[in-house]
This record gives C-alpha cells, sequence and structure tokens, in this order.
C-alpha cells in the first residue's frame, strides 16, 4: 500500500515540479514577486508611499530572503520557484514529523506526508500554485514548524515555556513572511486555554513582544508607510466567500469528510483535538478571507495542511480499531484524488493548458508557450522607453522599469487613491512604447487590471500588433500605422498576409506580430540599460520610489 501510495503522489508531482524550471509566467503575482526582491536587493524602502503605482501589501521577509539567494543564483524567479518547491516538501515532511509526535508510529505519518504532496499537486495546481514564485508555501513551513515544537517529542501535556517562546517565535516569521494563514497560532492559542491559561498567557505575552519588534522592524528598515500598504483595505463579496470555498472544498468531499470525522472523535482526547481546531479555524478564516477581492485558493491551504494531518490521524485510529480497513480506506482516499487531477481540469476551460496527468504532452505545451513567452520578452525589449503590462514578468525579463502594478493600481483607483488621469495622460501621449495584455481590452473585458477610462485611453491611442493565445502587445498609433505598409491597424489574428504577420515559434495557433511593426521599430530599439535610462526621469512620478529597472542596483 505504502508503495502505491508514494508512486501516485510522485506521478501527481512531475509536471508540477518540472514545470517550475521553464521560463514561463504561471501566476500575474510571479512578476510582482520578481520586482519586489529586486527593489529589495537595490536597497530600496519598499513602503515609502502612502499610495502609489507599484504597492506592496505583503509584509518584506520573502523578499528580504530572495534578495540575498539572488547573491548566487542570479536569477529572482529561479530563486523563488525552487525555494517554493522545497519549502512544499518541508511542509509534506512537517505534516509527517506532526502525526509522528500525535501518534508515535512512522506508518500514518509517512502516509500523511505523502497526502500532503498528492493533495497539493492535484489541487492547489488548479490554477498553477506548486513551484510558483510566491512566498505563501515558505511561510507555511514556519506555521507547521511552530506547531510541531508546540507538540513536543513526546505525548505528554507539559508545554515549557521556552518551547512555546519558540513556537511563538517561529509563528512570527512566518507572518512577516505571509501575514493570513494565522489559524496555527489560534488553535495553539485556543489549545493552551484549554490546558493551562497561565501557559497561553505566557505564549501570548511571547507572540505580542516577538510580533511588536518585528512590525517594527519592518516599518524601520522599509518606509513608514508599512502598516498602511499591509491593511489597505480591498472589496469583499460573500457570494465570491462561498463560491470559491464550494470550487476548492467540492472536488475534495470524500478527504473533507474524512477529516471532519477525524476530527469529531479527536474533540475530547487533550492530546490530539488541536488538529481539529486547526481544521475548523482554517476553513472558517480561509473560507471568509476567500471573499477578498484578489484572494485565490491559497487563501484555504491551512485546511490542506490540517486535512493531511487529520488523515494520518485517521488511519493511525483505524489500524487501532479497524485494522482490515486501514488499507482499503488509504487507497480510497489517495484514489479520490483521481477527480481533481483528472476530472475537474476538463470541466473548466482551462484544461487545455493543464494535462497534469499526461506529462509528455503537458511539458511540450510548457515548452511551447516558454517559446512563445521569449518571443513576446524579446518583441517588448525591442522597444523604445517603459512598458505598461499585466504580466509583469515579461516586463521584467524585457528589461523595463517597473512603474506600474495593474492590479493593486487599479485597486486604488477605485478607492479614489490614486488618480487614473496620470495614465491616462501618458496614454494620450503615447510615451509608453509598448501595452502587454493578456486578453482582448473590449469593453467590459480585463478592468480588474485596468480601469476602464485606462483600456478607452489604450484602445483609443495603440493597435494591436502581436497577438496569440498567451495575450496581445500594442504599440503606439504613430508607431503602428507607420510601419504596417498600408495594413489595417488591427490585423485579424486568424487571417493576416504573408507579408503582414509573422508567427511565433511553439505557438499552437497562428500568431499576428505586424511585419512593419518589428522592421520599423525594432531598428531603433534600445538596450536594457538605455530604456531604463530613458524612462527614469520622466517617469519618476509613477513608480514606487523612483524607477527600478531588471537586474540592476541603485543605492
Amino acid at each position: 500500500m505504502l508503495a502505491v501510495c508514494l508512486a501516485f503522489a510522485l506521478l501527481t508531482a512531475v509536471v508540477p515540479f518540472a514545470r517550475s524550471f521553464y521560463r514561463v509566467e504561471v501566476n500575474y503575482n510571479e512578476g510582482w514577486n520578481v520586482y519586489n526582491a529586486a527593489m529589495a536587493a537595490a536597497h530600496q524602502n519598499l513602503y515609502s508611499q502612502k499610495s502609489g503605482w507599484t504597492t506592496i501589501n505583503y509584509p518584506m521577509v520573502s523578499f528580504l530572503v530572495m534578495a540575498e539567494l539572488h547573491h548566487w543564483t542570479h536569477d529572482y524567479l529561479f530563486t523563488a520557484r525552487v525555494v517554493s518547491l522545497l519549502s512544499l516538501c518541508a511542509c509534506c515532511l512537517l505534516v509527517a514529523g506532526i502525526v509522528r509526535r500525535l501518534t508515535l508510529q512512522w506508518k500514518p505519518a509517512i502516509l500523511a506526508g505523502l497526502f500532503c504532496l498528492a493533495l497539493f499537486s492535484v489541487a492547489a495546481d488548479f490554477p498553477a500554485y506548486v513551484g510558483m514564485d510566491d512566498p505563501q508555501m515558505l511561510s507555511q513551513v514556519f506555521y507547521l514548524a511552530g506547531l510541531w515544537i508546540y507538540l513536543g517529542p513526546d505525548l505528554g501535556l507539559d508545554r515549557s515555556r521556552s518551547r512555546l517562546a519558540l513556537a511563538a517565535l517561529l509563528f512570527v516569521l512566518a507572518v512577516s513572511i505571509k501575514h493570513n494563514p494565522i489559524e496555527f497560532p489560534l488553535a495553539v492559542l485556543a489549545d493552551l486555554l484549554l490546558l493551562s491559561p497561565r501557559r497561553a498567557l505566557w505564549f501570548g505575552a511571547c507572540g505580542a513582544v516577538f510580533l511588536a519588534a518585528a512590525l517594527g522592524l519592518q516599518q524601520h528598515f522599509d518606509g513608514p508607510y508599512f502598516f498602511n500598504a499591509l491593511l489597505a483595505p480591498r472589496g469583499y463579496s460573500v457570494e465570491k466567500a462561498l463560491e470559491q470555498s464550494g470550487v476548492v472544498l467540492g472536488p475534495l468531499a470524500l478527504p473533507l469528510a474524512a477529516s471532519l470525522w477525524a476530527a469529531y472523535k479527536l474533540r475530547k482526547d487533550k492530546r490530539r483535538r488541536i488538529a481539529a481546531m486547526l481544521l475548523i479555524l482554517s476553513l472558517a478564516l480561509g473560507g471568509f478571507f476567500s471573499g477578498g477581492d484578489g484572494v485565490s485558493i491559497n487563501a484555504l491551504f491551512g485546511a490542506y495542511l490540517a486535512m493531511s494531518i487529520l488523515v494520518g490521524l485517521l488511519l493511525w485510529l483505524m489500524e487501532e480499531t479497524e485494522r482490515r480497513y486501514a488499507a482499503r480506506a488509504a487507497l480510497a482516499l489517495f484514489g479520490w484524488l483521481l477527480i481533481p487531477w483528472l476530472l475537474v481540469p476538463q470541466l473548466d476551460e482551462r484544461a487545455a493548458p493543464s494535462l497534469n496527468w499526461d506529462p509528455p504532452l503537458a511539458l511540450e505545451r510548457t515548452a511551447a508557450a516558454q517559446s512563445r513567452f521569449d518571443a513576446e520578452v524579446e518583441f517588448l525589449r525591442e522597444q523604445p522607453g517603459p512598458a505598461l503590462c499585466e504580466s509583469l514578468l515579461r516586463c521584467y525579463f524585457a528589461g523595463k522599469p517597473y512603474v506600474y502594478d495593474p492590479y493593486n493600481a487599479t485597486r486604488m483607483i477605485g478607492l479614489g487613491r490614486l488618480d487614473a488621469g496620470v495614465v491616462i495622460g501618458a496614454l494620450k501621449k503615447q510615451e509608453y512604447g509598448a501595452v502587454q495584455v493578456s486578453g482582448p481590452i473590449e469593453s467590459g473585458r480585463r478592468t480588474e487590471m485596468f480601469a476602464p477610462d485606462i483600456l478607452a485611453a489604450i484602445r483609443a491611442n495603440y493597435q494591436p500588433v502581436l497577438q496569440n493565445q498567451d495575450g496581445i502587445i500594442y504599440l503606439p498609433n504613430s508607431i503602428a500605422s507607420a510601419h504596417t505598409w498600408g495594413a489595417p491597424a488591427a490585423a485579424p489574428a486568424g487571417n493576416p498576409s504573408a507579408d503582414e504577420a509573422r508567427e511565433i515559434p511553439g505557438s499552437s495557433s497562428r500568431t499576428v506580430l505586424l511585419a512593419g511593426s518589428i522592421l520599423g521599430v525594432g531598428a531603433g530599439a534600445k538596450s536594457q540599460n538605455t530604456n531604463c535610462a530613458a524612462a527614469g526621469s520622466q517617469f519618476v512620478s509613477l513608480a514606487h520610489g523612483g524607477s527600478n529597472c531588471a537586474g540592476r542596483s541603485r543605492r
């Protein structure tokens, strides 16, 4: 049975792990995190403005870690993805370690760790999250480590002050990396309140002191508007909270039901009820946070970890009482993961690029996506001056300065903290060398990333010159129309003439690239350093703390 579960877990992990080593964008946050790490490496204050066009609403520690590791790897994206993969592996090991401490047996512990790996590989990777440049996986290592320390090496209920202080320190370090998975310290606090209110007070006091020190240091070293950025308001929808919770947890009905049953069975077990508390808190808090604008499935990753721990405890319970059914239960729980792995992707419009169940085909498509990505980056690099990119990672690799964070800037415009007229004025003057979007910008589309007035200014002053399944790149009317050899401003994507279009290598469908825009604009293309220099003075008002160019440091 162990061999079957191990083989299944490794098979599900093949595609998401291998994909991490391709230069493709798997999520919008990747470019955002890369730019922020580059800012940290350049010793720029991350929270220097109350409201800026490039907003950072995460704690600073993850960016500092990537900035330091970059000195050895010289590649922010690769570094962060490897850290994410290693963090997932560490989470699975810690899940196994926690179950081992709660059961004093290795078999359920190993099965819990393997279930954790399989669960994240099939459920957290749709949309792609495994191996993504994002700090949450790293933070979860410290949340789980704090829980592991809290439990101690035996099943005793004595919680020493030193152990509680160390657990509190690990939780604060985790919060300083990613602040929303707070169900872990809350579960420990709830368990302590039932065991020993005096120990709970000590744990709370240690956590408060460490947290105050961490927040003070972050505000001191990275700018006066740390709290303003971290606590910036965002829209909320109860409907979104319910819908996303259903989408995330629905395909996991059997593991969730099994975990809830185990939680119920352990509710009076003083040594193990903390696992039940963790599941309930993670479901409640994750479900609540899911209603926030921009919040994705990672809000429920704490529930994934709690489910993995309780699956191990359930198998331990069955080994103790219904041993003959334990192996069948394990195979049923692992087998259920075939539903989110094989069936659910086929019911979603993103199914075509997913195909994690077919590694050769999935990686072939990923390689084709990398070819398109590189071609788009090269095209952006050839355009002089700054660019507006919905895909920040493309702008980063093209050497463009970080002048606009589409999601957060649009949110700040909606809150009245930023004036869209600044960007609209620059678009009317065609000061951006290119505009990249990840889909059509017809009325009512892309409004989460660009305010409607900004989209209207793009349509009026820019023309699409490159289009494929990954997005569209626009050039200023003055450049695009001057070099299209009389072609229409917006050539049909499916029917360009041989002289008007070029196909991007690796594209599964014909990609429109007006030849005139390449020959005309490309002939006057500037290098990465020239782009940065040209943009630095003109767009410093849009940049967060000044212009910041990929791969360059400014002290």
